[in-house]
């Protein structure tokens, strides 16, 4: 459950819940020399790129309107589209079943055009 919402909270950059801090940018350079993650100097302030495998706002919406929009069979799954908060790009209240099915299922179809082919 917690690898699923590190991995989703990240691709939809949710404030406060992403794994992508400073710290891991510091060491994802110092390790893997990855030029496209470096910092932005500002006179008065430092800022970190946005990474590429990071939804922008368009396509987070496309993501939370397909999980909004998804319906099963009683007995298959949670209600998924009463699990999506839109206004906060979260979903909460999931079942360990919910999380295996995003995993196998879902994240496939959702992103499988919305992400660069590199990644």
């Amino acid at each position: 459950m917690n690898m699923f919402e590190n991995i989703f909270n990240m691709v939809i950059d949710v404030k406060g819940k992403t794994k992508d801090n400073m710290i891991a940018r510091i060491d994802i350079y110092l390790l893997c020399h990855c030029k496209n993650i470096e910092f932005v100097y500002d006179e008065s302030r430092v800022a970190k790129p946005k990474v590429s495998f990071a939804l922008n706002k368009n396509t987070q919406l496309l993501v939370n309107k397909f999980l909004k929009s998804l319906c099963f069979p009683n007995g298959y799954a949670s209600n998924i589209s009463r699990l999506v908060n839109m206004k906060d790009d979260k979903l909460f209240g999931m079942k360990s079943y919910d999380y295996h099915m995003f995993i196998q299922t879902f994240i496939p179809l959702a992103y499988q055009n919305l992400l660069s082919k590199g990644i």
